[in-house]
């Protein structure tokens, strides 16, 4: 019955020829856009993620220079990727850009749909898979709205499935294609760095792959990325002198995400490791079985995708990363030739399977609530900055919000008056929600300082100035950050340079305020030296005076095992450093870097606050023989008044 019913409109569809003019499928793509754009018109909130939004909010406000001053793997364009709204010039570009990436996504799956498809099947197709694909982008951790930058990543992954798709495609169509899609990258890259740097693989991998040999394409792909990168940092205010410093930095703190912020595989992973290597059984059985109808260029470059997104969802395996190896598998069935539907049928239902098993009903249901909502909420948007003075009383209510969260105390906001201050460890969203002014360490979260160069840049910053640091002080002690990182050791030199050039002004409702002082810490001086084995503690040696810190090394011996299931592989396990019984996080990368295991009285109640007695070295998970090995060396260091 309900076929029957159903067979006059397959027949419309697969019948008229709307959809086939540009301006008919312009108007599908700005539908589109209007319609899926979840969770598009948000207030600024406090939390994790959106203090990292406000940072790239305030850097171009403010006239903070990225590189020598900041230091984010989102560029001076990453308030692009942000709904909430911080100010008004940066909600009307992020409106465009974020319309735009929706509307690209869905042209360049239309595009290829059109390909053996009818114009209207195509349109309706292209619709359903993106917004399959924008349910799966909503949110990252406590932010809102959809990861553009992401969505940005299989448009392109769609329109250059348009000439790898085709049977003989013009050398014209291949260059163009290739060239744009690299000047997409040198923007990409000012938005978020590894979107970028992803983009402009898959360009010239798909320039390689349509002709090895027309060298002259390849070259102008990266010609048009390093092009766009110029002209975009230079339109975005920046200094040209300052990009290189921006790109080294950059590079550094993906160097380090890896193992810093790997997360071990639990059994909750299982069903997502199985699909990723279904998924994988597939791709390989179609490419040896080859054929005109998925030809062998376009399986290598999904398996391309495919693998870059794999190290990024299981290097720190939660839903927001791995929805993006989900997305890649939605948008790949989607184009892909030659599929039955029972078998596209199959793979969409294993996709949400997955999705549903680690998200969890409640949260599947809000994503799918917050993409039915798309239209209020894009017209929502469209109002809010059309109506004059709209955006300026958003923001100031939600501003108004923030400060009655952070309630930080009256007199540390009149000491710090217009002086210079920083935020410690993350919340910086209480500068814009104060108007501070601010002037951040580069690495502006202390938790990103995954490198020995990071945690130094931060140092030296820190000891120049500014005139005072505000802290957020940690519900536990010792003070822990995110995945039970102990907050002294994820950023040794800086939590040195926190101790030795400032003095604490008062704690208070949660609050620490340093005031910026002369330096005031002695040498290091070594104590002792002992080797630990796998969580067997030694004693911390005691400080000689009440104004001591003392301060410890830990020189790991990581085995094979270690180096391939840290991070590099498959994270299994990390290293974790045991004080009086208790397991913290362990950043390997600046273990070796002498940090503080007990204070001084100076900085009771304070992050800095620490009173360890025992401490030993162990891991997560036991993996291999072997446990886990250590030279400790201790130091004392004298605080003075």
């Amino acid at each position: 019955m309900v076929t029957q019913r159903l067979q006059p409109i397959r027949t419309w569809c697969s019948t008229t020829t709307w959809g086939s003019r540009r301006w008919q499928q312009a108007l599908a793509a700005l539908i589109a856009a209007l319609t899926i754009a979840p969770q598009s018109s948000v207030d600024a909130s406090v939390g994790l993620d959106p203090s990292w939004e406000v940072v790239v909010a305030l850097a171009p406000a403010r006239h903070i220079r990225w590189g020598p001053d900041l230091v984010f793997t989102y560029g001076p364009l990453g308030y692009l990727q942000t709904t909430a709204y911080y100010a008004f010039d940066q909600s009307v570009l992020a409106t465009v850009y974020q319309f735009a990436v929706v509307a690209a996504l869905f042209l360049g799956i239309a595009a290829v749909l059109r390909q053996r498809c009818a114009p209207m099947t195509s349109l309706i197709g292209a619709f359903f898979a993106t917004w399959l694909v924008a349910i799966l982008q909503v949110g990252h951790g406590t932010a809102l709205g959809m990861m553009y930058p992401e969505l940005v990543i299989l448009a392109v992954f769609a329109w250059a499935s348009v000439p790898l798709l085709q049977r003989d495609p013009k050398r014209s169509t291949i260059f163009v294609a290739c060239t744009v899609l690299g000047a997409v990258a040198g923007l990409q890259l000012l938005v978020k760095f590894n979107t970028g740097l992803t983009i402009v693989v898959l360009a010239l991998a798909a320039s390689v792959l349509l002709g090895w040999m027309a060298v002259v394409r390849h070259c102008a792909t990266l010609a048009a990325f390093s092009a766009s990168t110029l002209a975009w940092w230079v339109l975005a205010g920046q200094q040209l002198r300052d990009l290189p410093a921006w790109l080294r930095s950059s590079a550094a703190i993906l160097s380090g995400y890896n193992e810093s912020q790997a997360l071990p595989l639990t059994r909750l992973a299982v069903p997502a490791i199985l699909l990723c290597l279904a998924w994988i059984a597939v791709l390989c059985v179609i490419f040896v079985r080859g054929g005109p109808r998925i030809p062998r260029s376009f399986v290598l470059f999904v398996g391309l995708l495919t693998l870059i997104t794999i190290k990024s969802a299981f290097g720190r395996f939660d839903i927001w990363h791995f929805s993006m190896l989900l997305g890649v598998i939605v948008v790949a069935v989607a184009l892909a030739p030659g599929l039955r539907i029972r078998h596209r049928a199959s793979v969409l239902a294993a996709v949400v399977f997955v999705f549903a098993f680690n998200d969890g009903p409640p949260l599947v249901r809000h994503r799918v609530v917050a993409a039915v909502q798309g239209p209020v909420q894009s017209i929502d948007r469209l109002l809010t900055l059309a109506v004059p003075g709209r955006v300026e009383q958003r923001i100031a209510r939600a501003k108004a919000r923030q400060r009655a969260t952070y309630a930080v105390p009256e007199r540390f906001i009149k000491t710090i008056g217009s002086q210079a201050v920083h935020v410690d460890p993350d919340e910086t969203s209480v500068v814009w929600a104060y108007d501070l002014a601010w002037r951040p360490a580069p690495v502006f979260a202390t938790y990103s300082a995954y490198t020995p160069s990071l945690d130094k840049l931060n140092s030296n910053t820190l000891a120049d100035g500014p005139a005072f640091v505000l802290s957020r002080v940690s519900a536990k002690l010792p003070a822990t950050g995110i995945d039970n990182r102990l907050g002294t050791q994820e950023s040794p030199l800086y939590s040195r340079a926190l101790l030795c050039n400032f003095t604490l002004s008062g704690v208070e409702n949660h609050w620490a305020l340093f005031t910026h002082t002369r330096p005031r810490c002695g040498p290091l001086t070594p104590l002792s030296e002992v080797h630990v084995d796998n969580n067997n503690s030694v004693s911390v040696p005691a400080p000689s005076r009440p104004d001591m810190a003392i301060l410890v090394a830990i020189d790991l011996e990581p085995t094979v095992v270690d180096r391939l299931f840290g991070g590099t592989i498959a994270p299994l396990t990390t290293f974790t450093v045991v004080l009086d019984g208790v397991s913290y996080r362990l950043i390997a990368g600046n273990a070796a870097e002498p940090f503080i295991v007990v204070s001084p009285p100076s900085v009771n109640g304070t992050n800095l606050d620490i009173h360890a007695h025992t401490i030993g070295v162990g891991r997560t998970r036991a993996v291999g023989p072997d446990g886990a090995h250590a030279h400790l060396r201790f130091f004392e260091m004298g605080v003075g008044p």
